[in-house]
């Protein structure tokens, strides 16, 4: 039988992990939910009742600095089925880019024959990272930052590794390997924090889309 996993995001208290109250995180349905990663306005918030449209993004899209990088200031969960909060759209990701361990959760069910690892892609084909924030062709130059923390918070002012195609990435069981057999009404539990930073004076403003993606077999 194949190991499933259940992506999920805290919008309660990012210092308690799932194991312990699973009621602090909504779960993420891959076909409808999806992440917006915003400077945020009256509109594009926390607890919209409606889902934002491209204008409203555009609106409420960080603002580039001259000076100094910036890192994305919200990300949002878009609930397309109202699992929580009734007729809430969207729910703040607490701890993002912050110092704080159990923010993006990865729920195994059963072992895997390779560790688990998060990446970048332009779309669901997994081919290309031309986009500009997947470094414009130039992984390495991905504006997407990550850092596993299944083993520990990130720490303060974390920098972290950016997540772009298939050798950049983040390996979710802190280089530990594949994941063994969690036992009967259990789950392996995996935790990483992102963030997206702005590089100073960026030339090309823009709003995009990208696609995470969780990478592993089972035996």
């Amino acid at each position: 039988m194949a190991t499933a996993m259940k992506f999920l995001t805290n919008y309660v208290d990012a210092d308690v992990d799932y194991f312990t109250t699973p009621a602090d995180y909504i779960e993420l349905d891959l076909t409808n939910d999806y992440l917006i990663w915003t400077g945020g306005d009256a509109t594009v918030k926390d607890l919209m009742t409606h889902e934002p449209i491209a204008s409203e993004l555009t609106t409420a899209a960080e603002v580039i600095s001259d000076s100094v990088d910036v890192t994305v200031t919200l990300c949002l969960l878009m609930d397309y089925s109202h699992d929580v909060g009734g007729t809430y759209y969207t729910h703040k990701v607490l701890g993002m880019s912050e110092n704080k361990q159990y923010v993006y959760c990865f729920a195994f069910d059963d072992a895997t024959a390779t560790e688990p690892q998060l990446e970048a892609w332009d779309t669901s084909g997994h081919t290309d990272t031309d986009k500009n924030v997947l470094g414009a062709g130039t992984p390495a130059d991905s504006m997407v930052k990550g850092k596993c923390t299944t083993v520990s918070a990130p720490g303060a002012s974390w920098v972290g590794s950016v997540i772009a195609g298939a050798s950049d990435v983040i390996l979710l069981n802190a280089g530990n390997g594949a994941l063994s057999d969690p036992g009967s009404g259990l789950t392996n539990d995996l935790y990483c924090n992102l963030k997206i930073v702005l590089p100073t004076a960026y030339a090309t403003p823009s709003v995009e889309t990208f696609v995470l993606t969780v990478r592993y077999t089972w035996a």
